[in-house]
């Protein structure tokens, strides 16, 4: 799938890898020395890397031409994609508003029902106390 272009692309980044690693390794003053295959199979995962690297550019820019095919026709969908996107969120804050108006009016009933109560026993105790006043005179 490689062309001839990415293959010699592949090939110098071989070598580029391979003189860096050889400068890095000599500037540090070691002189390692790899195993036969692993010279071989450092240069293969190179290779394989800089295809990917090459197949990856390939495949934005190709999907970078088929978003901007017809600049006119992405510029007049930009703003109704863009007033959608703030149509949703808005439908989102009105769901959450709504559910958040639910949840205070459930608190207010259940307020106004527990006040009930509070004045029913204040209206008891009121009247307990009025008749506790008029036994003892």
């Amino acid at each position: 799938m490689t062309n001839p272009g990415s293959a010699h692309q592949a090939s110098q980044a071989r070598s580029e890898f391979a003189a860096h690693v050889g400068a890095t390794d000599s500037a540090a003053g070691r002189q390692e020395s790899l195993a036969p295959g692993e010279a071989s199979r450092w240069g293969t995962a190179v290779g394989n890397i800089e295809d990917a690297r090459v197949a990856l550019d390939t495949l934005a820019r190709a999907i970078e031409d088929a978003v901007y095919l017809d600049e006119d026709a992405y510029n007049q969908v930009a703003p109704v994609m863009q007033f959608q996107r703030t149509i949703q969120v808005q439908q989102q804050r009105i769901t959450e508003l709504t559910l958040e108006l639910q949840e205070t009016n459930n608190k207010l009933h259940d307020n106004r029902a527990l006040k009930q109560v509070a004045d029913q026993r204040i209206t008891e105790m009121t009247q307990e106390l009025e008749n506790n006043t008029g036994a003892t005179h």
